[in-house]
């Protein structure tokens, strides 16, 4: 069976993590992922100290992303920057005790001169990603994108350059909500297959990268838990979603619950 996790975000006015990441333990998640505001300095201290008193164990982080990071650009100079960066983020992962750094393979709206020359420089990264992955024993997740983003909107293409990579430190997380974005979700986990190692799951209306709740959209998930029960997904099934407090003391109710646990079901 997969295992409910959530996103933790540190360091922003409008989320406190020991009364949002309390709502979702009492709703069954067991695992967090830290998303942290790049604007500030955020300790691993810092976290532990926001950490509520439900039991929680932190698995992963959200790495460092924004329109000056990436790792697929076509100046060679500016992916070598762009994967520096996560040196860091490796080191603050294993820190928290995590083994996992979330990536993004290139950001909203990068310019492109060649399609193809940014999945070279991309394979490039990986190898880089593989040799920083051994040194600091975390994997580097690669996330498919909305369809804004060059090099990562098409989820089937970016796992199956995750896959020929063949590379353990470099692995494949599906997005819901963006797979849902950009074509049908379900459809995107079917093709990607045993290549998915994580999840960030989160609703939309196919339009607008809102992250809401899931069944607050119009991914149609029923169809979604089939396609993970059909490639036998059995990892963490991570909630990547900014609701406000007062709204998810509503709506993380029974029967959100039960229509979450016929998702989670095994097959």
């Amino acid at each position: 069976m997969m295992t409910l996790g959530t996103t933790g975000a540190f360091g922003f006015e409008d989320f406190h993590p020991p009364e949002v990441l309390g709502l979702y333990a009492r709703a069954g998640c067991r695992i967090v992922q830290v998303y942290r505001n790049r604007l500030r300095n955020i300790s691993a201290r810092d976290v532990r100290a926001l950490m509520p008193d439900e039991p929680l164990t932190i698995d992963s982080i959200h790495g460092v992303f924004g329109d000056d990071i990436d790792p697929s650009s076509e100046d060679e100079s500016h992916r070598r920057r762009s994967v520096d960066l996560y040196r860091a983020e490796a080191e603050f992962c294993r820190e928290l005790g995590g083994d996992l750094v979330v990536v993004h393979p290139s950001p909203a709206r990068a310019p492109v001169g060649s399609l193809e020359t940014k999945y070279v420089q991309l394979r490039r990264s990986f190898d880089e990603f593989q040799r920083m992955g051994d040194e600091f024993r975390v994997r580097f997740a690669f996330e498919n994108m909305p369809p804004y983003h060059p090099i990562g909107n098409d989820p089937v293409r970016l796992a199956r350059e995750v896959a020929g990579a063949a590379m353990p430190r470099v692995v494949f997380l599906i997005d819901t909500g963006h797979a849902h974005m950009t074509g049908r979700a379900g459809e995107a986990v079917r093709a990607a297959g045993s290549t998915i190692a994580y999840t960030h799951v989160h609703d939309n209306d196919g339009a607008v990268d809102s992250h809401r709740l899931p069944y607050r959209g119009t991914l149609p998930w029923d169809d979604l838990g089939d396609a993970l029960r059909e490639v036998r997904y059995k990892g963490v099934f991570l909630l990547e979603v900014f609701e406000s407090a007062a709204d998810l003391r509503k709506l993380l109710n029974d029967e959100w619950s039960g229509r979450m646990a016929k998702v989670l079901q095994p097959g």
